[in-house]
C-alpha cells in the first residue's frame, strides 16, 4: 500500500472513433460511493488491478463530446506491455467498442431505436468483475437478493479484505484473492452481511482455488462446459454460471432466470406482463442474436432508469 502514492505517474491518452456517454456509463453503477472494488468519485472511474500479484491503481476519466471522446488512463509509470494490459482491461470492462453495427440493428427495432436514442453513447456490454474467480463470487453474493444489498456486502468484504493501494491522492482497491478469502473464518464473512450458506460457498470455492482450481480457465470452454464445471460447487447452479458467463466472460447469452432480466423484457415487450425464463430465452435469443448482450444491457439501464419510450 503507498507504492504507487510515491511513483512516477502516466496518462495514457487515447482518442475514440466512437460516440460515448461518459455519464451514462458511470450511472450504470448501483453502489457508486463505495468500492465494489470499483467506485466513483464525480467523472472518475477508481480501482485497482492486480498484475502479479502487484496492485497497479487506475483512474479512468473521458473528456470532449459524446462524438469526440478522449479517454484518459492515469497509472503508475510501469512496463509497455502492463499499460496495454491495463488499457485492455478498461475497453472489456467499460464496453468501449464502436457500436456503429449494434446501432444500425438497433434502427431496425421499435423499442430498441427508441432506447438507443436515449442512451445514445453508452456504447456496448461491459463486465462486472475483472477475474471469473472476482465474478463467481459476486453471483454467490447476488443470489436472491437485491442488487443494492449485493453490492453493498461486496463493499463490506472489498473494504475489509481486498487490496488497497493510492494514486494522485485517491484510494483504489482490488478485490480480496482467493488465498484471503480461503482463511477467513466463517463469522469474519458473516460479518460482511453474508448468510452462512454463502459465506461457506465463496470460503469453499477459495479453498478450491488455492488448491488448484484456476477458474480463468472457464474462458476457453464452452457453455455446457462451464455449467458443468460450476454446478460442481456447493451453491453454484445453473443461474449463477449464466451470470458468471454473460457478465464476468462476455458470452453471448441471456441469463434468463434473473429476476431483473425477465422484468426488463416482459416491460419493453409484454406490456408489462411477466413472462416465463423458457419464453424470455427463446424471445430474446430470436429477436437479438449476436447482439444479444449488448441489447439486454440497454433493456436493463432503461428498466433501471425508468425510461418512457
Amino acid at each position: 500500500m503507498g507504492k504507487a502514492e510515491n511513483s512516477k505517474i502516466i496518462k495514457r491518452v487515447i482518442k475514440l472513433n466512437f460516440p460515448l456517454n461518459w455519464k451514462l456509463k458511470l450511472d450504470f453503477a448501483v453502489l457508486p460511493d463505495r468500492p465494489t472494488p470499483s467506485i466513483i468519485k464525480g467523472k472518475k472511474w477508481i480501482r485497482g488491478l492486480r498484475l502479479n500479484e502487484e496492485i497497479v491503481p487506475i483512474i479512468v476519466e473521458v473528456h470532449g463530446s459524446i462524438d469526440r471522446p478522449i479517454l484518459v488512463i492515469t497509472m503508475p509509470s510501469i512496463p509497455s506491455e502492463k499499460q496495454k494490459t491495463i488499457e485492455n482491461f478498461v475497453f472489456d470492462y467499460h464496453g468501449l467498442k464502436d457500436v456503429r453495427e449494434l446501432y444500425d440493428f438497433m434502427e431496425e427495432d421499435d423499442v430498441l431505436r427508441r432506447i438507443k436514442k436515449k442512451l445514445y453513447g453508452f456504447g456496448g456490454a461491459g463486465l462486472m468483475s475483472a477475474s471469473v474467480f472476482e465474478g463467481i463470487v459476486k453471483a454467490i453474493i447476488q443470489q436472491q437478493i437485491s442488487l443494492r444489498a449485493a453490492e453493498s456486502i461486496t463493499a463490506n468484504l472489498v473494504e475489509r479484505y481486498g487490496g488497497k493501494t493510492k494514486i494522485v491522492g485517491e484510494f483504489a482497491y482490488d478485490f480480496p484473492d482467493a488465498e484471503t478469502l480461503a482463511d477467513l473464518k466463517l463469522n469474519e464473512l458473516r460479518n460482511c452481511g453474508l448468510s452462512w450458506k454463502k459465506a461457506e460457498y465463496i470460503r469453499e470455492l477459495s479453498r478450491e482455488v488455492v488448491g488448484g482450481f484456476d477458474p480463468e480457465n472457464l474462458r476457453e470452454k464452452d457453455y455446457e462446459e462451464i455449467v458443468e464445471t460450476l454446478t460442481s460447487f456447493k451453491g453454484i447452479g445453473r443461474w449463477s454460471a449464466e451470470l458468471v458467463m454473460v457478465a464476468s466472460i462476455g458470452m453471448n447469452i441471456i441469463p434468463a432466470d434473473d429476476l431483473g432480466v425477465r422484468r426488463a423484457i416482459s416491460h419493453f415487450y409484454f406490456d408489462d406482463k411477466p413472462q416465463t425464463p423458457s419464453t424470455i430465452k427463446r424471445f430474446a435469443e430470436e429477436r437479438f442474436g449476436k447482439f444479444l448482450r449488448d441489447c439486454l444491457v440497454y433493456l436493463l439501464m432503461a428498466y433501471r432508469m425508468g425510461l418512457e419510450l
